[in-house]
């Protein structure tokens, strides 16, 4: 047993024995990555004149976004802005396609139904817990009558407690889920968006409530006794 766990051992140290120390190249290159020869963002820039590293872009030019050049996307500006002549567009300009409505569907449940629900109603898995300010239905009132290029505008720029998604979602994806919420109307009810119109309306029940002045612990135990 000795004699085996020996013969192990001396293997092992062979073994590392036989690995080079590193070179004055492997240490030259590890160096030049760990410290590569770039700005950080905030950092002094001896390059512009104004000593900034981040420059504005220039004046009346519009960000392009990767790939579209190649895609033949087209480029107007309510598709990039969601604007047309410093008014919301009213149309969605982009194909609606069977590949549109399933980016749009996928889209949504990843970014939206946590709070707006499957369906829609506001009755997502997050709503719960945001009790300041409940996700509004996308079905029905404010939200439902915004004009294209609005929604594409909140999505975009994110709103009220809702973030940004600008800058993660490029804009045909954007469109995609505003196509996606408008057609919500006319998509058949799934176990999910029922879940999601239940929750949504015990959350407007439990709010009206608090909001006439009903104890709180009197709203949690009538909610318990219903379950």
């Amino acid at each position: 047993m000795m004699r085996s766990g020996f013969v192990a051992v001396t293997v092992l140290a062979s073994l590392f024995a036989c690995r080079p120390a590193p070179d004055a190249r492997e240490v030259r290159d590890f160096e030049r990555m760990r410290e590569q020869q770039r700005y950080d963002v905030y950092e002094r820039s001896q390059f512009f004149a104004n000593g900034a590293t981040m420059q504005a872009p220039p004046a009346h030019t519009i960000a392009r976004e990767p790939g579209f050049a190649s895609s033949g996307q087209t480029m107007s500006p309510d598709f990039l802005t969601g604007t047309h002549d410093s008014t919301y567009a009213t149309n969605i300009p982009i194909a609606l396609d069977d590949g549109t409505r399933t980016l749009g569907a996928n889209q949504f449940a990843i970014s939206c139904a946590p709070c707006h629900g499957a369906g829609g109603f506001g009755g997502g898995p997050v709503a719960a817990n945001l009790v300041t300010r409940r996700p509004p239905s996308l079905r029905s009132g404010p939200a439902a009558a915004l004009p294209p290029g609005q929604l594409f505008r909140v999505i975009t720029d994110g709103f009220g407690m809702m973030p940004p998604y600008g800058w993660q979602m490029p804009p045909a994806t954007r469109w995609a889920v505003v196509a996606y919420v408008r057609s919500l109307a006319s998509q058949p009810l799934t176990a999910q968006a029922r879940a999601d119109s239940s929750m949504a309306a015990s959350l407007h029940f439990v709010d009206s409530l608090h909001a006439a002045g009903v104890p709180l612990a009197t709203i949690v135990r009538s909610q318990e006794a219903k379950r």
